[in-house]
């Protein structure tokens, strides 16, 4: 706009200079040029068009030069962010780094503990085996030796089968019985009663009163303790047994109650024998058991623990493959801003001198600006 009046006078001036020259060419070659306002006007048209396309272009020029200059200045302040980015991102994997040292040293601690506890748990498994293996070999020599007493427990089991109320009350009832059934209920009697009282008199009268209750004699029959028959009852009762008389058949046939006393009376005292040379068999059974059990739960207390120790490394086993998958990211990202910032600075650097040349030629574009007009 402050130029728009120079310009009119120079186009009035151009015109003007136009007129006079045709005249002159007039007086020189005696020709005409003539000239019209619509040539005035295609010469202001034709400025017009000239000013506005240098105009765009020189402003063209400047704008892509001033993108150019705020991309690289963008470009400083970004490395500037960058570098205050990677700083972070190393205190960072610098502290994870420490982390996973840690836990990978906590890690081999309990994975040391672990095999210790397996190899004390294997030495454990073994001893079982073996414990187990006795106790087996112990287990088939008490089964096989109590087999031996079998017989002679079913014998007597038997034989008080064959008593009963009736019979017993008929023994009972004898007046004067035959010397053997005398010596069988003497050899009962002396069997069942206490061992500090052994009875001196082993009469048919004593014998009669032992029996007065019938159904009480059957039940001590039957709940006799079996297996504790004590030393004073055993030789009180060996001189009826070494009777060859003492003979359950041959007492049949004297009276079948006295016959089935006869042989529950044998029977009894020779399966407490048999179990008598168990009994030390049996006794260092119940100890090798006791022994395999005690060993046993050790090896529970020993596997529950190791048990416990392995779901503990498992799961510092995870915490230590999580820390390092988060070293690992970590890390990666440091690399890629460092990267990032290595190839911005090298963008920055190499375009420092165009940088200059750019901030000048912009300078240089803006004084053409303002000389435009003038220079179409």
């Amino acid at each position: 706009a402050a130029l728009k009046p120079s310009v009119s006078r120079f186009m009035a001036y151009a015109h003007s200079s136009v007129l006079e020259l045709s005249k002159e060419y007039l007086s020189n070659e005696r020709r005409y040029y003539y000239t019209t306002p619509k040539s005035f006007l295609e010469q202001i048209k034709l400025y017009q068009n000239l000013l506005s396309k240098k105009s765009q272009g020189l402003i063209n020029d400047i704008d892509r030069l001033e993108n150019g200059l705020e991309k690289l200045k963008s470009t400083a302040a970004q490395v500037d962010d960058l570098k205050a980015k990677l700083a972070s991102q190393e205190v960072e994997l610098k502290q994870k780094n420490e982390d996973a040292d840690k836990l990978i040293h906590i890690v081999g601690e309990e994975t040391e503990k672990v095999s210790k506890e397996k190899e004390i748990a294997d030495d454990e498994e073994k001893k079982v085996a073996q414990i187990n293996k006795e106790v087996s070999i112990k287990a088939r020599d008490c089964e096989a030796d109590l087999a031996k007493a079998e017989p002679a427990l079913k014998a007597a089991a038997a034989a008080l089968d064959t008593l009963n109320k009736t019979n017993l009350t008929e023994l009972k009832s004898f007046g004067q019985p035959p010397p053997i059934v005398s010596e069988v209920t003497a050899a009962v009697m002396v069997l069942m009663c206490n061992p500090a009282k052994i009875p001196k008199d082993r009469s048919w009268k004593a014998a009669k009163i032992m029996m007065g209750k019938v159904d009480q004699f059957l039940n001590d029959l039957i709940t006799f303790d079996k297996e504790n028959i004590h030393d004073n009852n055993l030789k009180a009762v060996e001189p009826y047994l070494a009777n060859k008389d003492f003979d359950a058949d041959f007492v049949r046939g004297k009276s079948a109650a006295a016959a089935g006393l006869c042989s529950w009376a044998v029977n009894i005292v020779s399966f407490y024998r048999v179990f008598c040379d168990v009994e030390p068999k049996r006794k260092a059974l119940a100890a090798a058991n006791q022994q395999l059990k005690e060993a046993q739960d050790k090896l529970a207390k020993i596997k529950k623990k190791i048990k416990q120790l392995d779901d503990n490394l498992a799961e510092l086993t995870s915490k230590f493959e999580s820390a390092t998958a988060a070293k690992l990211k970590c890390q990666q990202e440091a690399e890629s801003t460092a990267q990032t910032i290595s190839l911005a600075n090298r963008l920055v650097g190499g375009l420092a001198s165009e940088k200059v040349r750019w901030g000048d030629t912009v300078g240089s574009l803006r004084e053409q600006e303002k000389m435009l007009p003038g220079d179409v």
